[in-house]
């Protein structure tokens, strides 16, 4: 049966570079974790990141690992004062918009009632806090991880031992304590030998001496340690004799296990990885907007659509029903044709007498007379054919002429025409009687 896929994967700290380890599940749903990808580092000790990756891994050389012990074991208190005690240090960050600090509980130690000073047994617990180095540049993968926590913990460490092995080119050691990772720290050798043997050794005293980790064990982190492992390939044999003669345990060899998925990961998260998250929610609100603006845009070209097709197909129904009525209607464009060029002869409102016997019956008696009455019935005029009524005429003064236009404006036989000035009265200088003379157009739509 094939195996089924499960789309996890950790970026991790080689020995000389990045690697992309895959979790899957064999047929009966036990952990698997493969090797897909390796990215070697160049000669600046940088490298090109990985497509994706959901966990990322932080080289040890990255993080600093500050063991504190603290006189309480209730959590809402531990927060503080680990805190403070950072502070103290000069190592609680304090700029950068990630999450650069995290601890976690090694353990919680009871100690004996004291008969001298008549004081109960005090809860004491050792915390390992973590603070992110903010100048550390990180090869994050181009889409970013969603959990993040020091590499140590993707490895699994066996209890009470101190393990070396390698990252990146430099050794690096931790120290796990029942289960728990209790201290880690890269240190300067690149291979191990005698050098890196007192590194390490140095580093154990200095942890006893200062009393942070082993100040409450009975006697001393040396003494907790029940033995060490080298994962490594390639060692300088008598360094690994130095090395149990030194602190006096079973020092054993081989290979460094594969990384595993822990149970839980650290709050730690990176400044730019804070960054590249508020940029690809900015990102999606974009493309939300750009989304419903897009939605909007095509259910209005639906409803546009719909409306013209309607449309169109009640104009095509009309166009079919048109086309099947012409035969029958054909005859009247040429009736109505005839009909206009008889319409002046049967038409009494069309007679020119007529026409000019009602225009003449608003002219008085002796102001006004007429010089020309014209008259034709088949005028185009905008595309329609009007009838047209052009008088000239003359009045004892300008007053005269302009009264006759009033009266023959409400003249109730001729109330179908519209009439307008051609020319308003007007007295001719030249003329001694001061006589005027006038314009007057009238029309109608046949």
């Amino acid at each position: 049966m094939a195996k089924k896929s499960i789309d996890k994967t950790i970026c991790f700290p080689g020995e000389d570079g990045w690697e992309l380890w895959k979790h899957t599940e064999d047929r009966f749903g036990q952990a698997e974790y493969e090797l897909v990808e390796e990215m070697q580092l160049d000669e600046s000790g940088s490298c090109e990141p990985f497509k994706d990756a959901t966990h990322y891994a932080f080289p040890i050389n990255s993080v600093f690992a500050v063991p504190i012990w603290v006189r309480t074991d209730e959590p809402s208190v531990i927060k503080n004062l680990v805190e403070m005690q950072l502070e103290k240090m000069g190592l609680k960050p304090t700029s950068g918009i990630g999450q650069l600090l995290d601890y976690q509980t090694v353990c919680v130690i009871e100690s004996e009632p004291s008969s001298e000073t008549q004081e109960g047994p005090v809860k004491r617990s050792l915390i390992l806090a973590t603070v992110l180095n903010p100048d550390y540049k990180h090869p994050l993968p181009k889409t970013g991880s969603k959990e993040f926590d020091v590499s140590a913990r993707f490895l699994q460490m066996p209890g009470e031992h101190i393990v070396v092995w390698k990252e990146l080119g430099r050794l690096v050691m931790a120290v796990d304590h029942e289960g728990e990772l209790e201290y880690f720290e890269g240190l300067t050798s690149n291979k191990f030998d005698s050098a890196a043997v007192n590194e390490i050794n140095c580093i154990l005293l200095g942890l006893d001496g200062a009393g942070p980790v082993s100040g409450d064990f009975k006697n001393g982190i040396a003494n907790e340690i029940s033995g060490a492992h080298i994962w490594l390939d390639e060692f300088d044999q008598s360094a690994k004799d130095e090395f149990e003669e030194v602190l006096g345990i079973k020092v054993t060899a081989g290979a460094k296990p594969d990384p595993f998925l822990p149970e839980s990961t650290s709050n730690l998260v990176p400044s730019e990885v804070v960054e590249q998250r508020v940029q690809q929610k900015k990102s999606q609100k974009i493309r939300y907007a750009l989304l419903g603006a897009a939605v909007i845009y095509l259910l209005l070209a639906a409803v546009l659509l719909g409306a013209y097709f309607k449309e169109k197909f009640e104009a095509d129904k009309l166009s079919k029903e048109v086309k099947r009525l012409e035969p029958s209607v054909k005859w009247i464009p040429e009736f109505r044709e005839k009909w206009r060029e008889l319409s002046s002869a049967l038409d009494s409102d069309s007679y020119p007498a007529e026409l000019l016997h009602r225009a003449t019956a608003a002219v008085p008696p002796q102001d006004v007379r007429f010089t020309s009455f014209k008259y034709d019935d088949r005028v185009a005029v905008g595309g329609k054919l009007k009838r047209i009524i052009v008088i000239d005429g003359q009045s004892k003064d300008a007053k005269a002429g302009r009264d006759f236009y009033a009266l023959l404006t409400k003249n109730k036989d001729l109330e179908y025409f519209k009439w307008a000035w051609l020319k308003q009265p007007q007295v001719d200088p030249r003329k001694k009687d001061r006589t005027a003379v006038f314009q007057i157009r009238g029309e109608t739509t046949l």
